[in-house]
């Protein structure tokens, strides 16, 4: 029993070092400033109400 416990336990481990070593380059590479270059907020509310 101890075995299947380590092993689900080691496996949540590694899920979660993987998953934050992703997100980690992830947000290094997309800067929030950036968005605003690449699109910017349009001047004017486009509301097309039917």
């Amino acid at each position: 029993m101890w075995l299947m416990y380590t092993t689900v336990i080691g496996y949540m481990v590694i899920l979660l070092f993987v998953g934050l070593f992703i997100m980690h380059f992830l947000k290094k590479g997309m800067v929030a400033e950036d968005s605003n270059i690449i699109d910017p907020k349009p001047e004017h509310d486009h509301n097309f109400d039917l």
